[in-house]
């Protein structure tokens, strides 16, 4: 299910997914397939179904989800060779949320490794790049969700040079923690002076 007013979870579940019917439909072959002339849908019909409709379908076992194009081995195989500079969005505008939503479904461990390599390969970029580049050649190479990862960097940098810059306050260390500082401090050197030191300094006294 789509979180709660996140517009970019509701587009992610918008997505078409293909799906192989395990059982016909009767009555439903326009609604389900426009591209269908019959009133039913038979056995065995391939359909793109928009992600949101397809889990209930799929725990009645009415359907068989597929791998989409934006998924398949040519995507991952660019993706692969040159993941940071890979123009992600063009594969899938939301390629991580809809990839996970739909591992969901799949179970497959080889496609959520991949998700994941491919995310943290371009995570270290993105933030680097959020805090030093401008918006316009970076943000055309990313996902609706690096997107928001990189506004988000950007925008803590700011705020991070606007107290930074517009402070006049001096941060100085406590008075206890000097203190603490300088019996430590004492205790150290007393340590490395030993007891000979304190009965050497003793002698001289008489």
């Amino acid at each position: 299910m789509a979180k709660y007013f996140d517009m970019n979870s509701f587009l992610a579940e918008q997505e078409a997914l293909p799906v192989v019917f395990n059982s016909g439909c009767t009555g439903l072959g326009k609604e389900m397939d426009s591209q269908n002339d019959g009133h039913n849908l038979p056995l065995g019909a391939e359909v793109d179904l928009p992600f949101w409709l397809v889990p209930k379908l799929f725990e009645q076992n009415m359907v068989a989800p597929k791998m989409p194009d934006c998924f398949d081995s040519r995507a991952w195989m660019v993706i692969d060779a040159e993941p940071r500079n890979v123009p992600i969005r063009e594969f899938c505008p939301h390629f991580f949320e809809f990839g996970a939503r739909l591992n969901t479904l799949l179970r497959d461990d080889a496609f959520g490794e991949a998700l994941e390599r491919a995310f943290l390969a371009r995570y270290r970029s993105l933030l680097v790049e959020a805090h030093s580049t401008s918006d316009v050649k970076w943000r055309r190479l990313l996902s609706k969700e690096e997107e928001a990862l990189f506004d988000a960097g950007r925008e803590s940098m700011k705020s991070f040079n606007t107290w930074k810059y517009a402070t006049r306050e001096k941060m100085e260390v406590a008075a206890q923690v000097r203190a603490q500082k300088r019996r430590r401090a004492g205790a150290a050197v007393g340590m490395i002076k030993g007891p000979g030191a304190r009965g050497e300094k003793s002698s001289r006294r008489t």
